[in-house]
């Protein structure tokens, strides 16, 4: 009998040693997920005259998070290697540590974007255009859009006017090309745009039966005074679809 008891004394002292450490594996996680948010919304409130310094301090945390992200990863290796851990409660902490990895992903693509923004030192003045995404939605030959426009320069000023936008295809064996007004869900015939650094515009477009999208045309056109020049670009359907 005494035997036994001294079995259940060591047994308990080693359960409770495995739920601290994994109570602060879970508090670790949780201050790293409240250092990204924290970050985040710092973030929102980009200056481009900063933007060289806010991008530098960026990489640096995500550098942190990463060693952060290896620490937790060896801790976790060694609480799984361990059969007495509930398998439970491991599985949330390898959800969280999954979260914190796809949080540092998009950091990485946040730092990417706002270089992407800032530009090149030694382009002019002039807007371009950054991105231009489509991927099917839930209309019948429906699409969504996703368009994001930058403007470089020291100097920056805000701007404005418009964008047409024009799909070249085929359709009845005959190349032809459709005007926004075309296939806009709203029939607009250009979208508007007003902006300073950078501007994402958004919409669905629905193309007719029997028409098969080859290329998309982007036209740029500021208006006002001091309208800076027109800007287009040409895309091919195959590589903005996703």
């Amino acid at each position: 009998m005494p035997h036994k008891s001294s079995h259940l004394i060591v047994k308990s002292h080693q359960h409770r040693k495995r739920q601290i450490v994994l109570a602060l594996l879970l508090v670790l996680t949780l201050l790293a997920v409240w250092l990204i948010y924290e970050y985040g919304r710092h973030q929102a409130g980009f200056d481009s005259l900063s933007s060289a310094r806010e991008q530098e301090k960026l990489v640096d945390t995500i550098q942190m998070l990463e060693k952060k992200n290896v620490a937790l990863s060896t801790q976790n290796a060694i609480i799984q290697q361990a059969s007495e851990v509930d398998r439970h409660a491991y599985a949330e902490v390898e959800k969280t540590l999954k979260a914190l990895q796809d949080e540092i992903l998009e950091m990485r693509e946040e730092v990417k974007f706002y270089r992407g923004i800032v530009g090149p030192t030694d382009v002019s003045n002039s807007i371009q255009i950054q991105s231009f995404m489509v991927r099917q939605n839930d209309l019948v030959n429906g699409f969504q859009f996703r368009l994001i426009m930058v403007q470089y320069g020291r100097q920056t000023r805000s701007v404005r006017g418009i964008v047409r936008m024009t799909m070249v295809g085929i359709q009845d064996g005959v190349q032809r090309s459709l005007a926004l007004t075309d296939i806009d869900d709203q029939s607009r015939a250009q979208l508007k745009f007003g902006f300073k650094y950078f501007l994402e515009l958004n919409g669905n477009i629905v193309i007719p039966d029997g028409f098969v999208p080859i290329q998309i045309v982007l036209k740029i056109i500021p208006q006002g005074k001091g309208a800076k020049k027109s800007t287009e670009k040409i895309f091919n359907w195959s590589e903005v679809i996703s």
